[in-house]
């Protein structure tokens, strides 16, 4: 049936395959300066921050940095995230969560000043965490364990490591 003639013709059908509209030209020649630009600037900076690889290795801590770690008898490392579950630093973030709380407690919130008897005392609680934890997951320690603090000093002849036994079972 043809429309009346007071009515419009009825809209055309879409076509049935359009092609979406892409992005425009000019936003890829904005970002192609872009990229230019920064790789310009970062040939002509150099290596200053932030453009530096690795910013945070270029004026080292003078102070010593600690890490733990638990070994066997014998002194060989233990992989603590197969028996533990914990990474080498959340060792360490739980004996600074015992020390720390004993020092709130104590009045006294520098660790190097807690006394070696205390010290020694957390670091062995510590250590027995360790032994339950393990046997819990069902991957226990060894009979004999022992946590060891390893230090990296910096010094005019480069950088050094020591270790100290804390605790041991």
């Amino acid at each position: 049936m043809p429309p009346a003639p007071d009515q419009p013709p009825p809209p055309a059908a879409p076509a049935a395959h359009s092609a979406a509209p892409g992005p425009p030209r000019r936003r890829y020649l904005w970002l192609g300066l872009f990229m230019a630009a920064a790789i310009l600037a970062s040939l002509k900076i150099g290596e200053h921050y932030p453009f530096s690889n690795f910013p945070m290795y270029g004026n080292p801590n003078p102070q010593p940095v600690d890490y733990y770690f638990l070994t066997d008898a014998s002194g060989n490392p233990l992989p603590s995230v197969d028996l533990l579950g914990d990474t080498a630093p959340k060792i360490k973030k739980r004996l600074n969560t015992e020390l720390n709380a004993w020092g709130d407690a104590n009045n006294m919130r520098v660790k190097s000043k807690i006394p070696a008897d205390v010290r020694n005392r957390i670091a062995q609680g510590v250590l027995d965490s360790f032994v339950v934890q393990s046997r819990q997951r069902g991957t226990p320690l060894p009979a004999k364990v022992q946590l060891w603090r390893g230090e990296i000093h910096t010094g005019d002849d480069g950088y050094h490591e020591t270790f100290m036994k804390e605790a041991e079972n």
